[in-house]
């Protein structure tokens, strides 16, 4: 048997096979290039999709714990004056009962004062009448310095109150306030 050789201008099935092969190859190859250009270019996406997406996230998060640290350093100075009102509080409280101490000695020794002299006076008296004029004397002059006295420290005390109360007062307008925004 002979074969058949190839002439000039004439394709054998082997070389027709081939050239289909390449063929066949190269339509493959650009899709499977374009396959992974769109691949690269989906996955470049999506990772500039997480990484915005991520962003996101860790930006709401420092912003919720900034917010929460606000939150916790607010209660803390909150805490803090009201701590400041109970000490100013306390310090007029002792300023005003050293007031009191001394206007209540001051009256006493005064009171004794008066009570010396008028007992002098009792030992002096010749008569039963001068020893009762003394004693009335005495008697009303102690009521009425009682009733005047007694007016006088009752305004120290209530004016003492007032002024203890007024940091105070102005801690719970402040809790009250803060209240009503945080209600709002």
């Amino acid at each position: 048997m002979t074969t058949p050789k190839a002439t000039k201008g004439t394709a054998t099935p082997a070389v027709d096979a081939v050239k289909q092969t390449e063929d066949i190859v190269a339509v493959h190859q650009e899709t499977v290039e374009s396959v992974a250009k769109t691949g690269v270019e989906v996955a470049g996406n999506s990772v500039e999709h997480a990484l915005a997406v991520t962003k996101d996230h860790v930006e709401t998060t420092v912003k919720a714990g900034s917010e929460l640290f606000k939150g916790y350093e607010d209660v803390l100075q909150f805490g803090k004056d009201n701590l400041d009102a109970l000490v100013t509080s306390g310090t007029i409280v002792a300023r005003g009962v050293q007031d009191l101490s001394k206007t209540v000695v001051a009256l006493a020794q005064q009171s004794l004062e008066e009570s010396v002299a008028t007992g002098k006076a009792l030992v002096g008296a010749k008569t039963l009448k001068e020893i009762i004029d003394l004693s009335s004397s005495l008697a009303k002059s102690n009521f009425d310095k009682l009733v005047a006295e007694s007016s006088k420290l009752s305004l120290l005390s209530s004016k003492l109150a007032e002024d203890a109360l007024a940091p105070i007062n102005g801690r719970v307008d402040a809790a009250v306030q803060k209240m009503t925004k945080t209600a709002a």
